[in-house]
């Protein structure tokens, strides 16, 4: 167990679960008897690195250094009843007693005694086994609480504060029986406007911190922050980060008492969360943050991963104009701003700003995207170092990101009024935003919240209902694949770790963000950035091997060792999600891990994807896996749902399939009836393999991770998994009934038309392709008539771009069957269907 903030936090371990590598018709069949008998108990959950580093709590009662508070005092603005929590640190082991000194001042310093103190408890070691809890008695005003005997370690010292009025300031002071200063960690005050007055002790000359969090359960315009951070009477920091941590480097701090003033403020307070802290150490666990960097990245509410460390203290750390290994680039969502801070000589005062410029990775030519800068933005301030206090200028500037700009990475420049370079070249990202489809009722926040990375609005992993109400992006990180035949009832679930930002347990590596971003630059659509993700790892990953039992999904995609291991480089995601390159030493892995392959990389990218788990033959395997991903702007083909032209679209379900399985499985040709490297809609998916080997006459099975999916738990039965087999069994056939229709095709895959000759006043088909990037691939043509059983179990004869249709109903298949080339693995171009 690990304690964190007086929380016991269950870790889990990996129990080795079962890893079936059906993927092929003999799936189901193959699986031996210890293997089908194992039950929901023994489910492979996720390893314990991963769960920490993935699910990481908002702080932790380390044991205070040389740096820590000594006393605070905090101003509220509102009136009621307030929860109040101090954690105290009691250094010494000799039983000593040690006192808590509350009391609540009017303006002019007297004690208001119609201010209570109320549910006082006094904790000792918080969330250890030997915990213990004192009660202690209601007061007013003033009360110095007294304990005989002490243990080493932390207090939680928490009560209840009555505020009949505002304008008060609550004071609180902790002490030994020397009357020396307890060391103060960590202070949640009332979610209520808070002014703070907090006395800061540096036993020594340091770098200080003032660390903590703000966050307001609601959506994403309002607001939660710290402001007017005053270090003894000079101003450093305004606003500059919203909804989440925050990390303001002090400086370099002599030894001795320093004074630090901040307000703490929400758009509202029921509910809100705050806190604060100060000690030597930044929350960056690489480089700490000795003083702010000339073009800083900050944090503004538009995106808040706080799991993504590039962005969970308030401002982006490890910066830098090359995306190399320890430079983390902080995502931003298209049609949003983030929020920048500059600091310069030249910036001197008013009128005298500096200019911002934003660039395509590699480009020189600067965009034409909006910057503006921001109300009170414009003041000088600075930051204490060695030589003392640094008086500088500094700006805070809103960036606009248009809501078409392309997806990938970006280069931030800028420049005084002189037109000198200010600081460094900054690299970001852009990432697609599902968020505006939640606006528009296209989506729902909890779909969001499991399919896609949740911005999690509340910010912390906390247990008060108030702020759990979108499970604090407990599901976003993980995906499931669900073992076994649907039919038993029963299921053997498989936890995987998408880890939409994540990067190994080794900090300098690059992150599964870092893979998409090259793989998909310059997409401008969710379906173009799959197509590229897609091909990618089809070259990346051969069939073969197996599942391994991996847990975490960023095991498979971000490399380990130096230097890294099978070939994983950014350049090759670049290279390699394009097509007629060729990867000549792929690496094996299994449907089942490809499936989580995508969806890691799409949840990095901002779009929501899942693992689908299928079995009886779906999309021509026995027991296999796949991706599903919601594409929102289709229709893509423009076929019908029936044999009149005027009937609705067949392309009405943006879930569509991304499969990066080689059609041929382990090393084999492909056959007829096995159609991977699949991109497709899903009943198009489902449609071909019954439509080419006949009717199936048993269910289709294909399950997902619900709605209201809990990956620590361990059971899975048809009754909580999310059972989507009827898009793929029953969806609308897609008729062709005018020239114009259009496809996607991928390497070995098959589309299925319907048409009737006599409606569509048609005697041929023709087919050809659109320039999209996916040219080594010749889409070729079979028709057979309906009335064939099956209709089309091998291939034709003399597939042709121009075929003849039977009269009646027949099935127009398309297709591509060139030799399995490797540089065409994850190829998809785009077809068009036309009549004469």
């Amino acid at each position: 167990m690990l304690h964190y903030l007086g929380k016991l936090v269950p870790v889990l371990v990996s129990l080795g679960g079962v890893a079936v590598l059906g993927c092929s018709s003999e799936g189901l069949a193959s699986r031996s008897v210890a293997e089908s008998s194992v039950g929901t108990d023994a489910q492979a959950l996720v390893p314990d690195t991963a769960l920490q580093r993935t699910l990481a709590p908002i702080r932790a009662l380390e044991t205070p250094g040389s740096v820590y508070l000594s006393a605070v005092e905090q101003k509220l603005d509102g009136a009621g009843t307030f929860t109040q929590i101090f954690h105290v640190y009691q250094p010494d082991a000799n039983s000593e007693g040690i006192r808590f000194e509350l009391a609540a001042k009017t303006s002019t310093g007297g004690i208001d005694a119609a201010h209570r103190f109320q549910s006082v408890t006094v904790t000792s070691r918080p969330g250890q086994a030997d915990q213990s809890q004192l009660t202690q008695p209601d007061a007013s005003g003033q009360r110095i609480y007294s304990l005989s005997t002490s243990r080493q370690g932390w207090y939680r010292f928490q009560f209840n504060y009555a505020a009949p009025n505002a304008g008060r300031t609550l004071t609180f002071k902790a002490y030994d029986a020397s009357s020396n200063a307890l060391k103060i960690g960590w202070s949640d005050p009332p979610s209520t406007r808070v002014l703070v007055k907090a006395t800061v002790v540096a036993q020594q000359a340091s770098q200080v911190f003032l660390k903590g969090g703000a966050y307001r359960n609601s959506d994403r315009a309002q607001s939660a922050y710290a402001d007017g951070v005053t270090l003894d009477g000079r101003l450093l920091y305004r606003r500059s980060f919203d909804q989440g941590n925050f990390n303001f480097p002090l400086g370099w701090l002599s030894a001795g008492q320093h004074t630090l003033d901040f307000s703490l403020q929400a758009s509202g307070y029921n509910p809100a969360k705050f806190w604060f802290g100060v000690n030597e150490k930044s929350f960056d666990p690489i480089v700490p943050q000795n003083e702010w960097s000339p073009v800083q990245f900050l944090y503004y509410g538009e995106l808040h991963t706080a799991d993504y460390d590039a962005w969970n203290e308030g401002v982006a750390f490890a910066q830098g104009s090359e995306i190399v290994r320890g430079v983390r680039p902080a995502p931003v969502r298209r049609g949003t701003s983030f929020a920048v801070g500059l600091e310069g000589a030249a910036l001197n005062g008013t009128g005298a700003n500096a200019a911002l410029r934003v660039y395509a990775y590699g480009g020189s030519t600067a965009l034409n995207w909006n910057a503006t800068l921001t109300s009170g933005g414009d003041y000088a301030a600075g930051i204490y170092t060695t030589s003392g206090f640094s008086t500088r200028y500094r700006e805070h500037w809103r960036v606009s990101v248009p809501a078409n700009a392309p997806v990938g990475r970006y280069l931030l420049r800028v420049f005084a009024p002189n037109g000198t370079r200010i600081g460094n070249t900054v690299a970001f990202y852009v990432i697609h935003n599902p968020y505006t489809l939640v606006a528009s009722g296209t989506l729902t926040k909890p779909t969001l919240d499991t399919y896609g990375y949740d911005e999690d609005e509340d910010g912390v992993n906390m247990s008060d209902a108030a702020f759990g109400s979108d499970a604090d992006a407990k599901r976003d990180h993980f995906t499931a694949i669900y073992y076994g035949d649907p039919s038993s009832g029963q299921f053997t679930p498989d936890t995987k770790v998408t880890g939409a930002f994540r990067r190994t347990d080794d900090p300098l590596h690059f992150s599964v963000l870092d893979y998409a971003m090259a793989a998909g630059q310059g997409t401008t659509s969710e379906f173009e950035t799959m197509r590229r993700v897609h091909r990618y790892v089809s070259q990346q990953r051969a069939y073969g091997g197996g599942d391994r039992g991996v847990g975490d999904i960023s095991t498979w995609i971000v490399p380990t060792g130096d230097p890294p291991a099978e070939g994983y480089r950014l350049e090759d995601a670049s290279l390699y999600s394009l097509p007629g390159s060729e990867y000549a030493t792929p690496s094996q892995a299994v449907c089942y891990t490809m499936a989580g392959i995508l969806a890691a990389y799409a949840r990095s990218a901002g779009i929501l994807a899942r693992s689908v788990t299928s079995a009886n033959m779906l999309g021509g395997w026995g027991e296999h896996a796949f991706t599903e991903v919601y594409v929102p702007d289709l229709p893509r083909h423009g076929g019908t749902t029936t044999s009149s032209p005027t009937s609705a679209n067949s392309d009405s379900d943006p879930w569509y399939v991304f499969d990066a399985t080689d059609p041929g499985g382990n090393g084999g040709f492909p056959t007829w009836t096995k159609y991977s490297q699949a991109i497709a809609p899903r009943s198009q998916y489902g449609r071909a393999r019954f439509v080419l080997e006949g009717p199936f006459t048993g269910p289709v099975y294909a399950t997902t991770s619900p709605l209201n999916w809990d990956p620590f738990t361990g059971d899975a039965t048809t009754s909580n998994v999310l059972a989507v087999g009827s898009s793929y069994a029953s969806g609308p056939e897609y008729w062709l009934t005018r020239s114009g229709v259009t496809g996607w095709l991928g390497y070995w895959e098959k589309d299925v038309y319907r048409i009737n000759q006599a409606s569509a006043s048609a005697t041929r088909v023709t087919v050809r392709t659109l320039p999209s990037g996916g040219e080594y691939l010749q889409p070729k043509l079979c028709v057979g008539s309906v009335g064939n059983t099956p209709v089309m179990p091998e291939r034709c004869a003399a597939p042709s771009t121009n075929v003849a249709l039977p009269s009646g109903d027949a099935y127009v298949v398309v297709f591509s069957d060139t030799q399995p080339l490797a540089r065409l693995r994850g190829d998809s171009v785009q077809y068009v269907l036309e009549l004469q």
